[in-house]
C-alpha cells in the first residue's frame, strides 16, 4: 500500500494522517501476529471450561474479547501517542476507552464504504441501504466523541516532541518489530524508551530557555495582527491574536510557534482594542495555553458585541485575572527589560475603538519596540504630541493604513524597521515611501511570512519566514 500512495502522489506518505494510518495498521498486523492478550489454556482448564453452563461461557467469552479490545486500544494509543503529540500538540487519554466502544461502528462503517463502491453501480437501492449504514456509524462515532470531550482530563495540550526525536522512537520500534532477535529485554527495552523520553524532555526545557536577547516575532495571521514578546527574562507576552473572518488561522499561527518553541504559558496577554481581528482567537489559545494576565484599556468592553461577549465568556471560563492599562503604566517583568504603556489616557480619547489602542513601548539595552495597534485620529496625535521617540522597530498603525499617516509617525518614530501586519493593502508603497524617508525599512507579512526580530545592545537582527526579491538586507548595526 505504501508503495503504491509513492507512486500516486508521493508526498501523501509525509501528511500526519496517511502517517497515522499506516502506525495504526503497522501496529495491528503485529499484534495479530503475536496473538497479543490472549493466552493459551492448558487442557484441563479447556475441559473445566466446558463443563461451565453456556450463559457463563458466553460472559466469559465476551469479557474476555473486551479485554482483548482494550489492551489493543491501549497499544495502538502508544504507537501513535508520540505523533499525535508531535503534529497536533495533543495528548488524549480517553481515546483508549473509546477505542473498544467504536471498533464496531468503525468495521460497520468501513464495511459499508466498501459494499457502496463494489455494489451501488450495480443495486442503487443497496447502495442507498449501505449508505444509511455508514451514516448510522459515523453519526454514532461523532456523538461518542462529542460526549468524550466533556469528561475532565481527557485530553491535554503539549509541545511535542521534535522530529529527531520521533525518527528516533520510530526507528526503534521499526528494528525490534523486524528484527525481534535483538531486541532487549523487557526491563532493559523500558529503561531505553524511558531513558529517551527524558532525554527529549531535557531537551526541550533547555532549547526553551530565554537568551539574553530580546525576541519580538510579528506573525502572519493575514488581516489581522498577532506579535509574540520574548523577554530576555524568560517571560513570554502576547499582543494580539486574531484576525478577519475565521480566527482559525490565526490561533493555528500563534499556537504552533509557541510550541514550536516549546512554550507552554503565556505571561501576559495584551489585546490593544476592541476590534475582532486582533482578539478573535485568543478563545481557543487559553484553551491551550496557561496564562498569567490579560491587559486591556479602560474602555476595551465598553460598547457591546457578540464577539466581545465570546471573549468576556472565554476570559472568565479560563479563570483569568484582567487588569486594565493606560499610559504611564508599566507591565512588570522579571528581567531588565522594561515594557511601558504610551496610549491611551486613563478615560480614553474621543473617537473610535482604534483610536484608544494600546500603544505599548519596550525597551531593552537601549533598543526600542513600538507595538501600536490600529492606532488612529484622534489617538495618533495624542501621541504624537509628545517627544519624538526614536525606535528601532515600528509596528505600523493600523496595518499601514493611510488614515494612520505614515509620513507624520515616520517623522516622529524614525525607526530603522517598519513591520506592516495584514493582508493585501493598496498603501504599501506610499508607506514604503514615508518610512523610507528618514531611512526606514519596511517589511509586510504577506510577503515575507513571519518577521522575528532579536535586539541587543550591539545589533538588531531581523529574520524573516521566507525572503522575497528586492527586500533590504536583514541586519543592521
Amino acid at each position: 500500500a505504501g508503495l503504491i500512495v509513492l507512486a500516486i502522489n508521493p508526498q501523501e506518505l509525509f501528511q500526519a494522517g496517511t502517517q497515522l494510518s499506516f502506525l495504526c495498521v503497522v501496529a495491528l498486523a503485529w499484534l495479530a501476529g503475536h496473538r497479543w492478550g490472549e493466552r493459551q489454556p492448558d487442557p484441563l482448564s479447556r475441559l473445566i471450561a466446558r463443563t461451565r453452563p453456556w450463559p457463563v461461557r458466553a460472559v466469559r467469552r465476551l469479557v474476555g474479547d473486551v479485554w482483548r479490545l482494550v489492551l489493543v486500544s491501549m497499544a495502538i494509543w502508544l504507537v501513535v501517542c508520540p505523533l499525535v503529540m508531535a503534529r497536533f500538540h495533543l495528548v488524549s487519554p480517553v481515546a483508549i476507552a473509546l477505542g473498544p466502544i467504536l471498533s464496531l461502528p468503525v468495521a460497520l462503517a468501513m464495511a459499508a464504504g466498501f459494499g457502496i463502491f463494489a455494489l451501488g453501480w450495480i443495486a442503487p437501492p443497496l447502495a442507498a441501504v449501505l449508505g444509511w449504514l455508514c451514516d448510522v456509524n459515523l453519526a454514532f462515532m461523532q456523538s461518542c466523541v462529542f460526549a468524550a470531550r466533556g469528561l475532565p482530563g481527557n485530553h491535554f495540550w503539549v509541545t511535542g516532541p521534535s522530529d529527531w526525536w520521533l525518527v528516533g522512537f520510530y526507528g526503534a520500534l521499526l528494528v525490534w518489530a523486524l528484527v525481534p532477535r535483538i531486541a532487549p529485554p523487557a526491563r532493559w527495552f523500558a529503561g531505553i524508551v524511558a531513558g529517551w523520553i527524558a532525554l527529549g524532555l531535557l531537551v526541550s526545557l533547555f532549547s526553551s530557555r530565554g537568551a539574553e536577547r530580546l525576541e519580538c516575532t510579528f506573525l502572519s495571521v493575514g488581516h489581522g495582527a498577532a506579535v509574540v514578546v520574548h523577554l530576555p527574562g524568560g517571560q513570554t507576552v502576547l499582543y494580539d491574536a486574531g484576525r478577519l473572518g475565521v480566527p482559525t488561522r490565526a490561533s493555528r499561527a500563534v499556537a504552533g510557534y509557541l510550541w514550536s518553541r516549546g512554550i507552554t504559558r503565556l505571561d501576559a496577554v495584551v489585546i490593544s482594542h476592541a476590534d475582532a481581528d486582533h482578539y478573535n482567537a485568543l478563545p481557543a489559545l487559553f484553551d491551550q495555553f496557561s496564562v498569567g494576565s490579560v491587559y486591556v484599556s479602560p474602555v476595551m468592553f465598553e460598547r457591546a458585541a457578540p464577539a466581545l461577549d465570546a471573549l468576556s465568556a472565554a476570559i472568565d471560563e479560563a479563570g483569568l485575572n484582567v487588569h486594565e492599562v493606560y499610559a504611564g503604566d508599566r507591565l512588570r517583568t522579571s528581567g531588565p527589560a522594561t515594557i511601558e504603556v504610551l496610549h491611551p489616557p486613563r478615560r480614553g480619547v474621543l473617537g473610535s475603538d482604534n483610536a484608544n489602542s494600546i500603544v505599548l513601548s519596550i525597551e531593552y539595552q537601549g533598543r526600542r519596540v513600538l507595538l501600536t495597534g490600529d492606532l488612529e485620529t484622534p489617538g495618533l496625535e495624542d501621541v504624537m504630541a509628545e517627544e519624538p521617540l526614536a525606535c528601532d522597530v515600528v509596528l505600523a498603525p493600523h496595518h499601514g493604513s493611510a488614515a494612520s499617516d505614515p509620513p507624520g509617525f515616520a517623522a516622529w518614530s524614525t525607526p530603522r524597521w517598519t513591520i506592516v501586519s495584514g493582508g493585501r493593502s493598496g498603501s504599501l508603497e506610499a508607506v514604503r515611501s514615508a518610512y523610507a524617508a528618514y531611512g526606514g525599512r519596511v517589511l509586510h507579512t504577506l510577503s515575507t511570512g513571519a518577521i522575528q526580530v532579536s535586539l541587543a545592545k550591539d545589533e538588531v537582527t531581523v529574520d524573516r519566514w521566507h525572503t522575497a526579491q528586492g527586500l533590504p538586507p536583514a541586519r543592521s548595526p
